[in-house]
């Protein structure tokens, strides 16, 4: 029998960060459509803490806590690998696209979102998710990595040289 389609979170952006509101929870891994395809197994946990902030200069602001524990596909091996995820992340809330690129860039500095009245905390989850995620996951101590010895580099034009060697014997 199907489940009914699972209702998240919506927040007014605004609202909630000048009340300094707060919402927490865990969802599965798998109800994140775009993490979805990343995952080797429906295996894994989301943990996720929001709350509305202010910041020195009167911005309002969202921080976010993401602690994660997934399994990805091995880029080398394409078995699973364990992943995990902690973010700490500070959002500030602009009200227009004009608005965030008119602040100056700085590396220490949280990022802009245009913030809504209807923003949904899982997309604020996943966003956060994704950009924290290895770009090519693999084991530490792959695998597939097994068939060269340790330590003995395998140059791509070795066998080229045998080849030259041998020609010029003819």
């Amino acid at each position: 029998m199907p489940q009914p389609p699972t209702r998240f979170l919506v927040i007014d952006g605004f609202e909630f960060a000048a009340a300094g509101a707060s919402v927490h929870g865990t969802w599965p891994a798998e109800v994140f459509p775009r993490l979805r395809g990343m995952l080797y197994d429906s295996q894994g946990s989301v943990e996720y803490d929001l709350r509305g902030s202010r910041d020195v200069h009167g911005r309002h602001g969202l921080d976010m806590r993401i602690r994660a524990a997934l399994r990805l596909a091995c880029r080398r091996c394409l078995e699973p690998v364990s992943v995990t995820v902690e973010e700490d992340v500070q959002l500030w809330l602009a009200r227009s696209q004009a608005e965030i690129d008119a602040m100056p860039l700085t590396a220490e500095g949280p990022d802009g979102i245009v913030a809504s009245k209807e923003m949904a905390v899982r997309d604020l989850v996943e966003d956060e998710l994704l950009l924290a995620l290895p770009y090519a996951p693999r084991h530490e101590d792959c695998p597939a990595d097994g068939a060269r010895s340790p330590g003995a580099r395998q140059s791509p034009f070795s066998g080229l040289r045998g080849m030259l060697r041998g020609r010029h014997r003819h």
